[in-house]
This record gives C-alpha cells, sequence and structure tokens, in this order.
C-alpha cells in the first residue's frame, strides 16, 4: 500500500519479485512501508550529450531481515529454493498527488547490498536499480538466442543466436525492429515516427550503439522515460509537440511565479561546436562552418561517421546542428526545486519530463531580470521518506531564441536563433 510522505502526496515503492524482467504483465509487491528514503538520476548533462542509463537508489528498512537475499522466510520461492530478491527484477516508484498517480521512475534492479548499522542493532538494504539502457549495453544484435532441447525445453545460449536481419528503413522501424529481436517489451515502448533512412548496421554492434547510431541518423532523441518505456522522437518532437512548443510552467524569484530553491546559470564556450564534418558509410564527407564563430572562438570541430543514406541527409542533419551550437549565450543550466515551499509545484515536479519547456525568471539584486525558456535535459529526485523532505533539480538547455537580459539584446550573447 502506498504510505503518506505528507498531507498532499503518497508515496509507492514496487518490486515485481514474481516476474521476469520482459514479461509484457508485471506483478508487483508493494514494499513502500518499509522505504526510509530514495533518490533518482535520469537523462543527460547538456542538449550535446548523449542520453545515460538511469538510476535509483532505494534504503528499505530490514529491521526484520525481510530483504536479505540469504533469508528463506520473506519473498522466498520454495518450490525452486531461492530467493525472489534477485537482480533484474523490476522496480517502479511513484507518487499519488491529487487522486493522480505519477510515475517517478521504473527499471531494474542491479545490486542488493545489506548494511548493519548502529552495531547490528539496526539493518537497511539499499536496492540499486538502472534503466533499460543497462540492459542494451551488455546485449548484441547477433546476441545469445535459443535452442529446442531434446526434452523439449528452449535452452538459452547454447548453439543458436537471434536471426537478426535489417534493411533500408526508417529510423523508427530500425529501433523497433532491434527491440524486437531482444524481446523487449511492445507495451513498453513510445517510438515516434522518424523521417530518415537508415542503411543495414553491423550485427557485432551493442544494441545501445545500434540504437544510438540511428537516433544520430534522426538527430532525435533515444532514453528511457519516466515510465520505463523505450522511448524515440524524431527531429521535429521539438518543433511540433505541445510541451515543447508551449511553456509548461514559470518559475522566478519575484514572488509571482512558481518559487526555486537555487538557480544557476552560465556563459563559457563549453556548448559550441561551430565545425561540423559528418560522413555517411560509402558517403563523401559533408562540411559546415559558421566562419564568424570560428575566427571568434578558435575552431570547435564535430567529426562522426552516420548510417545516413544520402549526403543531403547528413547534411541537413548538421545545418541543423550548427545554427545552434555555433554561438555561446547566457544560458541558466540548473534548477532546484523543493515542491513543499508551494502546493502548485507538486504537479510540475511529479508530471515533467525530458524535452519539455519551461520558462525561468532570475531577478537580480539590482533588480534587473534575466528570464529564458528552456527544455529539460534531466531530472533529479531526492526524497527523505522518514525526515519529509523532497529536492527536485533538472539540467536545462535553452530553448530556441527566447533569451534575453533587460537592456541588452545582442544576438551570440543574449540571443540565439532558433532552427525551423
Amino acid at each position: 500500500m502506498s504510505v503518506a510522505f505528507d498531507t498532499n502526496v503518497d508515496i509507492t515503492v514496487e518490486i515485481a519479485f514474481d516476474s521476469e524482467p520482459f514479461d509484457n504483465t508485471q506483478n508487483f509487491t508493494d514494499v513502500s512501508e518499509f522505504v526510509r528514503s530514495f533518490s533518482t538520476r535520469r537523462g543527460r548533462s547538456n542538449e550535446l550529450a548523449e542520453f545515460v542509463a538511469g538510476g535509483c537508489e532505494i534504503n528499505l528498512s530490514n529491521a526484520d531481515n525481510r530483504f536479505n537475499p540469504s533469508q528463506t522466510t520473506h519473498y522466498y520461492d520454495s518450490s525452486n529454493s531461492r530467493t525472489k530478491i534477485q537482480p533484474l527484477k523490476r522496480v517502479r516508484i511513484s507518487a499519488i498527488y491529487d487522486s493522480s498517480t505519477y510515475r517517478i521512475f521504473e527499471g531494474f534492479l542491479s545490486s542488493i547490498p545489506v548494511i548493519f548499522t548502529a552495531g547490528g542493532a539496526d539493518s537497511i538494504v539499499k536496492f540499486t536499480a538502472s534503466d533499460a539502457f543497462k540492459i542494451f549495453q551488455s546485449s548484441r544484435l547477433d546476441g545469445v538466442g535459443w535452442r529446442l532441447g531434446t526434452s523439449g525445453f528452449s535452452e538459452l545460449g547454447v548453439s543458436t543466436r537471434l536471426s537478426y536481419v535489417d534493411e533500408q528503413e526508417i529510423s523508427s522501424e530500425r529501433i523497433t525492429r532491434i527491440l524486437n529481436a531482444i524481446g523487449f517489451p511492445s507495451n513498453r515502448r513510445n517510438i515516434s515516427t522518424g523521417t530518415k533512412n537508415v542503411i543495414s548496421q553491423n550485427i557485432g554492434t551493442n544494441i545501445l550503439s545500434a540504437i544510438r547510431e540511428c537516433e544520430l541518423a534522426e538527430n532525435g532523441q533515444f532514453f528511457i522515460n519516466k515510465e520505463g518505456q523505450a522511448t524515440f522522437r524524431n527531429r521535429e518532437y521539438r518543433l511540433s509537440n505541445t510541451k515543447a512548443v508551449d511553456v509548461q510552467g514559470t518559475f522566478s524569484n519575484t514572488g509571482t511565479d512558481l518559487p526555486y530553491t537555487n538557480v544557476s546559470t552560465s556563459f563559457d564556450d563549453n556548448e559550441i561546436i561551430n565545425i561540423y564534418e559528418w560522413t555517411r558509410t560509402g558517403g563523401i564527407t559533408q562540411y559546415v562552418s559558421d566562419s564568424d564563430s570560428v575566427i571568434r572562438y578558435r575552431p570547435k570541430e564535430s567529426n562522426k561517421t552516420t548510417i545516413n543514406i544520402t549526403d543531403a541527409d547528413v547534411l541537413s542533419i548538421i545545418q541543423q546542428k550548427v545554427a545552434s551550437t555555433s554561438l555561446p549565450i547566457v544560458r541558466i543550466d540548473n534548477l532546484t526545486i523543493n515542491p513543499k515551499d508551494n502546493i502548485n509545484l507538486w504537479t510540475q515536479v511529479l508530471n515533467r519530463e525530458f524535452g519539455d519547456r519551461i520558462k525561468v525568471k532570475i531577478q537580480a539584486p539590482d533588480n534587473s531580470i534575466f528570464e529564458d525558456e528552456l527544455w529539460i535535459e534531466s531530472i533529479n529526485h531526492t526524497v527523505n521518506a522518514s525526515s519529509q523532505t523532497w529536492s527536485y533539480s533538472a539540467t536545462l538547455s535553452p530553448a530556441g531564441s527566447s533569451a534575453w537580459i533587460l537592456g541588452q539584446a545582442k544576438l551570440g550573447e543574449g540571443t540565439r536563433f532558433a532552427y525551423a
């Protein structure tokens, strides 16, 4: 059952002890009453980086030793003489606010250390979990398959491998083909239709790298969302999706908007790329540069090989990229929120996802205002159920050309044109 975090929010933590990792239907066991604290981390450091495996840590009270994998009383499969507390069991964390359930994280158990504290008078188990990226990273397109044994059963990894064959196709179809090949559940996907075709891939490539090749060829995004779904967005998502185009919430320290705890800005050359030299397999190198940026900030290059099928597609992608990476701007990088500061913050903290557009305003001590519209690139939750503290932080990237400083709006310093 869910347990109260405070008067507004209940927390639910569940583990699918009785299901296999890729079962379409998961049989979850509620362990909420034992939760002392948890933290989650998902996303990427900025808009130029790759999405990495999300993870969480859950500290559970183990006073009666129930979460110790070596015990045989709780969560125990007596028919097979083994504990049900196993790596790769699905884990999900949810919060209930205003009668709506919001998923915070879903992934797979990876480690289960038992910790004895207070001279052995207390014990906690720290369940560590990762999202599906960890599984994708450890599997290959030519991965181990199934063999029908002499006694009529399927035996994993004995003589045969998956019969993976691809063909020239749309990026989203290739990703779907890859997920099908490893048996990733069809109800755990959110795949938008791609716009670019891709060539056949090396079957020795691991699953995550193969999908990232499709992501690069599309100039899209691939990540595991908070519901645990393998999520692919095409290159047009941020130009057309309502949550990416329209501001979903405004945060400020002026007292007129939703409050934040901390915010940080930067102005540097860390996100500048002003020369792109990309080549598709079997194609001619495509070159795009911003000469003004090169003169002002020195050459900062990107060299990649893609699985696009035409040079024109490669050129189109790097033209899109150079338009958004050639000039530095004053950036709002990070936002931290305490949702207990304002009841209206709960829907923001629980409902936001990568690519959602928000606005942040900063009133400086001299009363000047800096504001920007931003996309969310990463989301972290740090929650202590015992002391009832909840911190939410997000990494942000500029959403187009909205940034401006009161009394100063210089191209490349206060504003930047968006790709269209």
